[in-house]
């Protein structure tokens, strides 16, 4: 039993991860954090609900599809919600407001285009369970954990190796220092909200056949949130292990203790670790990539 609820709870912990991945980037490349996230997790799910819905297209093609479309819609948003405020010389807390107002909006927006009852994905793998050295596994769990680390691991190889992931680096580092060096800072803010949705879409349509698709979804960005601040803001390293480290207590705590209260016991554990280590468990490196 214990084996199955790790599985479970690293599978749940890598969806977080990604969501939270989306918080870290915007947050290294533009110091704010973009609340509309959980709604793009959202929106992402539903977009896979259509696709695997109307279309007989394999599953991980929904995926990149929906973090595809969905990437689209987090540039447009910056660039006309949030790139438009920022010119005007506002405060910071004048976007992060505006961040709010789109979460409203595109919650609101998908409840008026995908209804508000819950929508059940089509079985995506069999749903008998698969028997691993003895331990009954769900065969989801083992899918969202493949993919899960899959792009995770990609995303560090492209920040890493790629000139445009270096570019986002140098960006997130000092874009005064990036733009003299002939970096277009500004289109590249704009691929960072698009990569960050694209992430949390690939969250969205991950979770979704676990419970449901609905327009309030996007309620797990909350907690994605806090595994952000578990690793440490800013730090990519901090925003995976405060996924897994998230999932991980949600998970045992509702197993051993009580599911009634795993919400609470994930969020009274990230108080006390804060109380140690203000700064996350990645605190130190939180301003590098």
């Amino acid at each position: 039993m214990l084996a199955e609820q790790l599985v479970g709870g690293v599978a749940i912990g890598c969806i977080y991860s990604l969501i939270a991945l989306g918080y870290t980037l915007v947050i290294r490349a533009t110091g704010l954090v973009n609340f509309a996230q959980g709604e793009l997790m959202m929106l992402g799910a539903l977009i896979g609900w259509t696709l695997i819905s109307a279309y007989p297209l394999p599953y991980l093609a929904v995926l990149l599809l929906a973090m595809a479309l969905t990437a689209g819609l987090g540039v447009a948003i910056d660039l006309l919600a949030y790139r438009p405020v920022q010119r005007r010389g506002g405060p910071v807390m004048n976007v992060i407001i505006t961040s709010i107002g789109v979460s409203i909006m595109l919650r609101n927006a998908a409840q008026l285009i995908w209804g508000s009852e819950p929508l059940r994905y089509p079985a995506v793998l069999g749903g008998e369970p698969l028997l691993i050295g003895g331990v009954a596994l769900a065969p989801h769990n083992l899918l969202v954990l493949l993919v899960g680390l899959a792009c995770m691991g990609g995303l560090q190889l492209f920040l890493q190796r790629t000139k445009l992931g270096l570019a986002m680096r140098a960006t997130a580092q000092d874009p005064e220092m990036a733009r003299l060096s002939g970096v277009p800072v500004g289109r590249i803010v704009a691929y960072t909200f698009g990569l960050s949705a694209a992430l949390g879409a690939a969250g969205g349509v991950l979770l979704a056949p676990l419970f449901f698709a609905s327009f309030d979804l996007g309620a797990i960005g909350i907690k994605s949130f806090a595994a952000a601040i578990i690793g440490g803001l800013g730090s990519v390293p901090g925003a995976m292990v405060g996924g897994i480290v998230l999932g991980l207590i949600e998970t045992l705590g509702a197993a051993f203790i009580s599911s009634a209260y795993k919400d609470a016991l994930g969020y009274g554990i990230m108080i006390l670790l804060l109380l140690f280590a203000p700064s996350g468990l990645f605190g130190r490196a939180r301003r590098r990539l």
